[in-house]
């Protein structure tokens, strides 16, 4: 799985390049309303982040032409970003966990 984290971490960059995405940040599109979020790239090392970002691998491989999609809930993926962050205290990881996968 490292390999396959590697390769769309470079192909969000690549697409986030030429959407003027600042340094250090990576775009996503999130949800079936593809809501586009703009991340720092130091995100990448957290185990929430890696969950979402083998589900994007195993949902629609590297062949992503307008950036990097991650098939999750928009809520979900704030709540992800939240717990990342620290910024809404005290979370039930496993709940947030159970419902990445969901």
């Amino acid at each position: 799985m490292k390999t396959s984290l590697k390769k769309l971490v470079e192909k969000a960059r690549l697409i986030g390049n030429r959407r003027r995405t600042p340094v250090g940040c990576l775009p996503l599109y999130v949800g079936e309303e593809q809501r586009r979020f703009v991340v720092p790239t130091s995100f990448l090392s957290h185990p929430l982040f890696r969950i979402l970002f083998e589900m994007a691998y195993l949902e629609y491989g590297f062949d992503q032409e307008s950036g990097l999609s991650v098939p999750c809930d928009v809520s979900v993926f704030e709540k992800v970003v939240g717990a990342i962050e620290g910024r809404r205290g005290r979370f039930d990881l496993r709940k947030l966990v159970g419902e990445i996968g969901s």
